[in-house]
């Protein structure tokens, strides 16, 4: 991935037990440490990132939610 691939914000999705729905977040970007993929489709599933100050492990809807 090259610097001008490394996102600034990510669309975040988790799921809300109590709602039974997911729920989406930008999260600003810091610094980018690489991406996880899925198994299935090969896209992005989730971004190793620091986010205010804190190393996370933000998860995105991969392409097999799009299927």
């Amino acid at each position: 991935m090259s610097i001008m691939d490394t996102p600034t914000e990510i669309n975040s999705v988790s799921w809300n037990e109590g709602k039974k729905s997911w729920e989406y977040n930008m999260v600003q970007v810091e610094e980018y440490f690489g991406f996880n993929e899925c198994q299935q489709c090969r896209k992005p599933m989730s971004h190793n990132i620091k986010t205010n100050g804190e190393f996370k492990l933000v998860y995105v809807k991969c392409g097999c939610s799009r299927r």
